[in-house]
């Protein structure tokens, strides 16, 4: 860990916990709080598999006997300089603990584990203070890193009691790292880099190097077969990032991840095909990388009652290599944790409410809730909110159908935007919600309540360009519209970024995107260029709370080296992150998702309104860029009441016959349809719900008078309809909302 105290002032210390500690696929075994406060954490595998933890502490170092896993003990408290970092490692039967407090290496015999001994205190010779401490087991050398005088490194295999130093890596600095088989995987924080050299025969030649996406890179541990190393960046919105070292001398970036982009991760760990991460006030991440492309969350433990975004609170440290699988985690403020990984103990399967026009409600929300451990699901809430207000709870019950549970969130004036996720629990206390993130409402379902007027629609399938221009202001246009071919590359500055093209639009043949990869194109966008594609003018008189919604599947270098941008009428509504402090985000959908922004402010009363989308990239790094479809510009409006509109006229007439239907109730001077069909069964046209079912056929339209009335005179019935039921319904729309009548049978003799 690296603190710049300046930033751990009064507001920051002061915050609020934000929520009680959750599980997610991992279960709280036992927790001790008996020190102030807790650093790092370690552990120790006895020769008669007893296990025990190496707890840092502010004042010394606690170690525990943890054999029984609920309920440690503990054996013995070696005393230390007083210092917020204090960190060990063992080999043999010895623990060596290193803390920037100072005073050289702690030398603490485990020959009897149940009380631990005080060696020495050795190397202040040559240190006056250290951060961390790295043992290579196998070549049984120490590398004392962080400290003020190079990266020190000590051969303990001839006398653990009593190292020898044997050689220096004098610069950059080193804040962490981790040695086997000989090769060091070096943390250079301040340089924001990942560096893999070569220790096997002295002199610390570089194999090769990457700067990690956040540029600030704490951490490093790779895997047992040396085929792939995870990196941390320890910033705020910092990221895991695994990279492919099987070629020392050509690192490759494979993927990179975060559980919260509001959180800072400190320290990760390969064990297996998975990544364990203490993820300060995130507490403890566990994520599945079988496939070292694709990070998936395995589960989470939450720690710490801080929240995202209040600074180094939290989980400190995570041992996850003793043999039980148990993991020990170490909170700076809540204290020692033992933990078991379960995997995800429940599964919730739900399908999102669509948007609805009803304001009376309930809006029932069900869910299929089962344990995958065999215990029992105990309860189920539903959390919401409208319009970004303050949550609220509602109790689910069980529906009496096979693990289904219900509750209902009560009716909402329209226009209202509701959000919601589920959460459950089993009778052994362990949680899950749905959407399934770090913690309960980090993401969210949503449904809108009202109408939605939609005032454009682009699916970009239809003849010819619909008035969408493309172009470039410097360098090349490489915007494309058809049927997107899934090629696929990686992008590199040095660490590559894997990046994916859709091989299908989201409806229908047709998208818009830069270099569909058609032909023998590769799919990457262009260097050097700044290009856009642009909507023709959109008229949104009379319009409000407009909204711009649409697919996209966009890969893009985070920013300020290549910038995706939205515009209306030349205002940026929306741009890819700008990278802050050393940190770099990359935007890399792998999959078509939607995406609102709310235009209002630029759009609502406007006539003319252009949409433009925008790709500015520099030299370096180019990945596959926009991909677009189904664009749609749309206005939420309060819900209009149904059969407004009056409609009489006959309900019975013979062949031949003439019938006159009277409209009363319209929308002054406004265009109306008559509409039949032979279905009553109702049907949704531009979000107004009409009582005529599919399909339906236009009988006549015109223009209302000033009171809003019409006539109109059937031309005579055909022989045809002898025998037929016909069903009538009359519709009216103002140039913003649709309005529709009564249903009116018509019955032909």
């Amino acid at each position: 860990m690296i603190r710049i105290l300046p930033l751990l002032g009064p507001a920051v210390l002061a915050a609020a916990p934000a929520a009680p500690a959750q599980g997610n696929g991992i279960t709280l075994l036992a927790k001790i709080k008996s020190y102030q406060e807790y650093n790092d954490v370690w552990g120790y595998t006895a020769p008669n598999g007893d296990e025990y933890a190496i707890v840092g502490t502010n004042t010394g170092t606690a170690f525990y006997d943890c054999s029984n896993p609920s309920a440690p003990v503990e054996v013995g408290f070696v005393p230390g300089p007083t210092s917020i970092w204090r960190d060990m490692k063992t080999y043999g039967h010895y623990a060596y603990i290193v803390t920037e407090g100072g005073g050289g290496v702690q030398i603490v015999d485990l020959a009897n584990p149940a009380n631990p001994v005080l060696v020495k205190t050795w190397g202040a010779q040559f240190w006056t203070h250290a951060h961390n401490i790295a043992i290579d087991t196998g070549a049984g050398r120490a590398y004392v890193c962080g400290t003020n005088n190079g990266m020190r490194v000590l051969d303990l295999s001839a006398n653990p009691e009593t190292p020898s130093l044997v050689d220096t890596y004098w610069s950059p600095y080193v804040h962490d790292l981790h040695v086997q088989n000989g090769q060091a995987h070096l943390a250079e924080i301040y340089d924001g880099r990942y560096r893999l050299v070569n220790v096997a025969g002295g002199g610390f030649p570089t194999r090769d190097s990457a700067i990690t996406p956040g540029r600030f890179t704490h951490n490093t541990w790779a895997s047992a077969d040396d085929t792939l190393c995870v990196t941390t960046d320890e910033v705020n919105g910092g990221r895991i990032a695994l990279y492919d070292v099987s070629n020392p001398n050509n690192i490759v970036l494979t993927d990179d991840w975060t559980v919260n982009p509001n959180s800072i991760v400190h320290n990760a760990f390969i064990v297996g095909d998975r990544v364990i991460a203490s993820w300060y006030t995130e507490g403890v991440v566990v994520a599945d990388i079988s496939d070292p492309h694709a990070i998936q969350l395995v589960g989470s433990y939450d720690t710490s009652p801080y929240g995202p975004g209040t600074g180094f609170h939290g989980a400190w440290g995570v041992y996850p290599f003793a043999p039980s699988g148990i993991l020990y985690v170490t909170d700076i403020e809540e204290g020692f944790h033992v933990l078991r990984v379960d995997g995800q103990a429940l599964a919730i399967d739900h399908a999102p409410l669509a948007n609805s026009r009803d304001e009376n409600g309930p809006y029932p929300v069900t869910a299929t809730i089962t344990s995958l451990v065999g215990a029992t699901i105990q309860a189920a809430d539903l959390w919401w909110r409208v319009d970004g207000g303050a949550w609220r709870t509602t109790a689910m019950a069980p529906t009496g159908n096979p693990d289904e549970w219900s509750a209902g969130i009560p009716g909402q004036v329209s226009p209202a935007v509701v959000e919601y996720y589920l959460h459950a629990s089993d009778d052994q206390g362990r949680a899950g919600w749905l959407p399934n993130t770090s913690f309960p409402g980090d993401d969210t379902f949503d449904f809108v309540v009202g109408e939605v007027h939609r005032i454009l629609f682009a699916d970009f399938d239809g003849p010819g360009g619909g008035g969408w221009t493309t172009g470039a202001t410097v360098g090349v246009d490489d915007w494309d519209r058809g049927t997107p071919q899934g090629r696929s590359g990686v992008g590199s500055r040095h660490n590559g970024s894997a990046w994916y093209d859709p091989d299908a639009a989201f409806s229908g043949p047709n998208c818009w995107g830069n270099d569909l990869g058609l032909g023998a194109s590769d799919g990457a966008y262009e260097p050097a260029s700044s290009n856009w594609l642009e909507s023709p003018p959109i008229d949104c008189s009379g319009m409000s709370n407009t909204k711009l919604q649409f697919q996209r599947w966009l890969t893009v270098e985070g920013a300020p080296y290549d910038a995706a941008r939205i515009k209306v009428n030349g205002t940026v509504v929306w741009a890819n992150p700008v990278g802050k402090a050393g940190e770099v985000y990359h935007i890399l959908d792998s999959a078509w998702r939607q995406q609102t922004i709310d235009i209002s402010a630029l759009a609502d009363g406007n006539p003319s309104v252009r949409i433009r989308f925008e790709l500015e990239t520099d030299a370096l790094m180019q990945l596959g860029g926009w991909n677009l479809d189904d664009v749609a510009v749309i206005s939420l409006r309060p819900v209009v009441p149904v059969d407004t509109i009056t409609l009489t006229g006959p309900t019975s007439a013979a062949v031949g016959a003439t019938p006159t239907y009277s409209i009363a109730g319209a929308p002054p001077l406004a265009s109306w349809w008559l509409v039949r069909s032979f279905s009553a069964a109702g049907s949704l046209w531009q979000g107004h719900p009409f009582d005529l079912g599919t399909p339906f056929a236009l009988a006549a339209a015109g223009t209302t008078d000033a009171a809003g009335a019409a006539v109109w005179t059937s031309p005579p019935l055909p022989p045809a309809a002898a025998g037929r039921t016909v069903f009538l319904e009359a519709a009216a729309g103002d140039g913003i909302d649709f309005y529709d009548s009564n249903l009116l049978t018509l019955t032909v003799q």
